[in-house]
């Protein structure tokens, strides 16, 4: 940006000011040296130095420097470049070249490019009086300038004021009578610019009564007597020769000489659009006036008719006025009232809001507050005020909103219970959409579980002939372990199956009275081999545990399937917290998983691992939903553990935090006490089978069947076979002997409760049992009083539950799910 020196006035003095000097030098002794011989000089001196390009052009630019003193030569920047720069930015600034650079021709050249002198530094003693010579010349050109200037701008403005205003210049010597007016005056008048004027053609443009007042205006200002210096100012009408009708402000001032009055001067001007505003502003004033007076008795009648009420306060809060409306509706007399103030009827609880919107009104706008107000008779009024100040009062309009605060508070009560109802609604919604989908995911898994189960059942009964065969044959022991291996996966594939129907609780549950404290200490050493020596294991067990009701076969599984997930979240050196307890819930449910209000046994399992998001924890129910890699997990394990807990009858709650861990607490229902006394005994050994006792075995599927006739045979039963629901009930008709109908639950046509049905309406004391691969126990339910063998089975288990059926007492709520002789894992 170019900077200047600013032009100094003629008047200022300068001897006095210091002087802000810029000293472009490298050498700290020549710097000293300058310093000094201007010190000495008389020169009161600010001094900034640069020595470089950046630090001359950031000084040049700050615009304190009155003059520059520069040397030529520096080891990166040069005098001539800086002169440069000088003129660029503040060409006014003296420039004065200290150097050591010998030549004529280098002085003259910086004489040519603008600086204002040379000194050599051989011959410091002239830089004093070169210095106070550049600022003085500098000073008389700012001088000469600012008087050049000032002159313009003072004919400028004169020049525009007249345009501006559009004033026309006139003259009248009254020695002469010769009249002198400019263009724009003969414009005013409606006369060419070249038309000759005299005083009486003027005269007689203009309106006859303003003519006789023009006359009598300058006769009264041509004798010095007047009073008034001789200026005069008057509107006239002239009928302009171009036909218009203007209205012109002639302004005049009489010069005298002696005494006497020489001649007028002084300048017209069109008013005729003012004269116009000004006649109509008169006439809206009139309006107005009638208008204010109008409306000055509308708000009387307003203010004795409203039923709001109005009030004029005083800063103190005092009324000062009050409208007729605080005795119609608050009972309180007019004149009471001007004793008094607002915060005397203001309900106590309502005072500090009402102070303090009073205290910070503002002329920004009226405030608007709630404040109950006392009625005469005692009761309180909800008042809605509106105020604001003006200048020394406060204007307050109140209206009564009691009835609309009591329907206010009536429908946000109904609101809640909406909200409440609309809210218990959703959760409904949500566990209904839950039970939906686990009902359609249960539908498909249970009949692929009975088609599988009949699978495993042909398997699993052939490995155990093959077993018992491999040792008669001396078979090759790797033969043994391959079998081995082959009734592992089977196994494996049965409690897959299990936990297909543990989570659409399609399998039907035996629960007996168990202690969990009993049942997770007994699980102590699988749960460690399970998790490696890197998870530390801590159970903490409540002394004096209610027993809790469950399937005993189940509940080792939700433990293990909890630990699992627990280990796969945590990193080494986790740690993971088994704790029993007693809970009891009161309150309602709030996601469809969590146990309703009563009684419960609670087992939790803690990690102290990453955490699930919310994301995640929304949909942990759902089945196979999982966030392991591909092949790491069936997305089964919460969903099979929320259908264990539900349809034992209690229900399932996460706590998580992210970074910190996950609490996974199974609520399992308490057993009465009757319950808790019938603990079950251990199994009966197998009795020897009654001679000639014939079992009617009846399955669609000839492998299934093949391999239940075996293994029946093998126990020393008679078996006849069926292969349809019809096929068996001719046989009963014909074979008195049978003893026994074992009967698949699901088959084409007939199905097993329907064969069961109509075999005892044949024979009402036939034993009837079931064979199947999944269990409706609604239908189930329904037959009452039969025992039920779930594929896949084993030898001993079945020959167990027939004895039971044909020899012992009957057992109508044991369901076994039977895979080998040997205890099954239930990890599956």
């Amino acid at each position: 940006m170019n900077r200047r020196l600013a032009p100094a006035c003629p008047m200022d003095d300068s001897s006095s000011r210091v002087l802000c000097a810029l000293l472009l030098e490298d050498s700290d002794i020549d710097a000293e040296l300058v310093v000094g011989h201007l010190a000495k000089a008389g020169l009161v001196c600010t001094i900034k130095r640069a020595i470089d390009r950046k630090t001359f052009l950031d000084a040049v630019e700050s615009g304190e420097c009155e003059i520059i003193l520069a040397d030529y030569a520096l080891p990166d920047f040069d005098g001539l470049s800086a002169l440069t720069i000088a003129k660029a930015l503040a060409p006014d600034i003296p420039f004065v070249f200290v150097s050591g650079v010998v030549g004529e021709e280098f002085a003259t050249a910086a004489i040519k490019r603008g600086a204002t002198d040379y000194v050599l530094k051989r011959n410091l003693t002239r830089l004093g009086t070169a210095v106070e010579r550049a600022l003085t010349e500098a000073r008389q050109r700012g001088e000469r300038r600012w008087a050049e200037e000032a002159l313009a701008r003072s004919e400028l403005n004169h020049r525009l004021a007249i345009e501006g205003a559009g004033l026309g210049v006139w003259s009248f010597d009254r020695r002469t009578g010769a009249l002198a007016i400019d263009a724009r005056c003969k414009t005013l008048c409606g006369l060419a610019e070249d038309a000759e004027v005299s005083l009486g053609r003027l005269m007689r443009l203009c309106w006859p009564n303003d003519r006789l007042r023009l006359r009598a205006v300058a006769r009264r200002a041509a004798r010095p007597d007047a009073g008034d210096d001789g200026v005069f100012t008057l509107e006239i009408v002239v009928d302009g020769l171009d036909g218009r009708e203007r209205t012109l402000a002639v302004h005049g001032q009489a010069i005298f000489e002696a005494g006497i009055c020489l001649r007028f001067a002084g300048v017209a001007s069109d008013v005729t659009d003012q004269r116009r505003a000004h006649d109509a502003l008169e006439r809206l004033n009139e309006r107005l006036e009638a208008e204010v007076e109008a409306r000055t008795a509308e708000r009387d009648r307003i203010w004795r008719l409203s039923r709001d009420l109005f009030a004029v306060l005083d800063l103190k809060g005092r009324f000062k006025q009050v409208n007729p409306a605080w005795t119609a509706h608050l009972g309180h007399a007019a004149g009471a009232m001007l004793t008094v103030g607002l915060s005397d009827l203001l309900h106590v609880d309502d005072f500090e809001v009402a102070r303090g919107i009073f205290q910070g009104l503002n002329s920004d706008g009226p405030d608007r507050f709630d404040a109950r107000v006392r009625h005469a008779d005692g009761n309180w009024r909800w008042i809605a005020w509106t105020a604001t100040p003006e200048r020394d009062a406060f204007y307050v309009v109140g209206r009564d909103i009691t009835e609309e605060k009591l329907a206010a508070d009536a429908l946000a009560m109904t609101n809640n219970q909406l909200r409440s109802q609309i809210d218990e609604r959703q959760q409904i919604e949500q566990t209904l959409q839950q039970m939906q989908r686990l009902e359609a995911v249960g539908q498909l898994t249970s009949g692929v579980a009975h088609d599988f189960n009949n699978l495993l059942t042909v398997i699993l009964g052939n490995i155990t002939f093959v077993e018992r065969a491999l040792p008669e044959l001396r078979a090759d022991p790797a033969i043994a372990k391959r079998v081995g291996h082959m009734r592992t996966a089977a196994e494996r594939g049965a409690s897959l199956t299990a936990q297909l129907l543990a989570f659409s609780r399609k399998q039907k549950l035996a629960p007996k009275a168990l202690d969990l404290n009993e049942a997770v200490g007994g699980m102590r050493e699988l749960l460690q081999s399970t998790m490696g020596g890197s998870i530390r294991i801590e159970a903490v067990l409540k002394p004096g545990l209610w027993p809790a009701l469950v399937d005993p076969t189940q509940i080792e599984m939700i433990i293990l399937n909890l630990a699992i997930n627990s280990r796969d979240a945590m990193e080494v050196g986790g740690g993971l917290t088994i704790e029993t307890n007693n809970v009891t819930v009161t309150q309602a449910p709030v996601r469809p998983e969590e146990p309703a209000p009563g009684e419960y046994v609670e087992l939790s399992v803690s990690d102290t691992g990453h955490g699930m998001p919310e994301e995640v924890l929304a949909k942990a129910f759902e089945p196979f939903f999982t966030t392991k890699a591909v092949g790491k997990g069936s997305g089964l394990g919460l969903a099979q553990v929320f259908g264990f807990a539900k349809q034992s009858g209690g229900g399932v709650r996460i706590d998580t935090r992210m970074g910190e861990g996950t609490s996974v607490r199974v609520y399992l229902p308490r057993a009465a006490l009757e319950e808790a006394r019938a603990v079950a005994a251990g199994l009966a050994p197998l009795s020897a089978v009654a001679a000639n006792t014939t079992i009617l075995v009846v399955d669609d599927d000839s492998a299934v069947r093949e391999i239940t006739i075996s293994l029946l045979t093998e126990m020393g039963y008679q078996i006849v076979e069926a292969g349809s629901g019809t096929a068996a009930l001719t046989l009963l008709s014909e074979r008195p002997d049978i003893d026994l109908l074992l009967v698949d639950y699901a088959m084409p046509g007939m199905s097993g409760v329907e064969t069961a049905t109509r075999a005892r309406a044949m024979r009402p004391n036939l034993p009837c049992m079931y064979v199947t691969g999944y269990a409706d126990l609604a239908a189930l339910r329904e037959v009452g009083g039969q025992s039920v063998v779930q594929k896949p089975f084993a030898g001993d288990e079945l020959a167990r539950k027939v004895q039971a059926v044909l020899g012992g007492p009957s057992d109508a709520e044991n369901v076994v799910s039977l895979t080998s002789g040997r205890r099954r894992d239930p990890r599956g």
